[in-house]
């Protein structure tokens, strides 16, 4: 019987994340064996293949930077509340302040 290899040895192998090993399993680029719902198991030949198959580039995205646009958009979602409330309490402190 072969001796099968573990998610952290298939990721300490190519040089990626336990997570990145998973993902791969999942996509189907990478067989892996279950036992119990999780990945446990892979083919050390089949790690092999992939590495020589392909110029590995991990799997997950790239960050995208994001611009002052977005980072402004996702500060007034997130603060919204605290904006209105702010706005409406300057609202009632020039009207109490010009009806005297």
């Amino acid at each position: 019987m072969e001796k099968l290899w573990t998610a952290t040895e298939v990721a300490q192998y190519l040089g990626i994340t336990e997570a990145d090993v998973e993902q791969l399993a999942r996509e189907g680029r990478l067989t892996g064996y279950k036992l119990g719902g999780q990945f446990l198991r892979f083919r050390p030949e089949q790690a092999e293949a992939l590495k020589t198959r392909m110029a590995f580039r991990p799997v997950r995205a790239t960050v995208r930077r994001r611009s002052r646009v977005d980072r402004l958009r996702e500060a007034v979602y997130f603060y919204d509340f605290y904006l209105v409330s702010a706005g409406l309490l300057a609202a009632v402190a020039v009207y109490l302040s010009t009806s005297r």
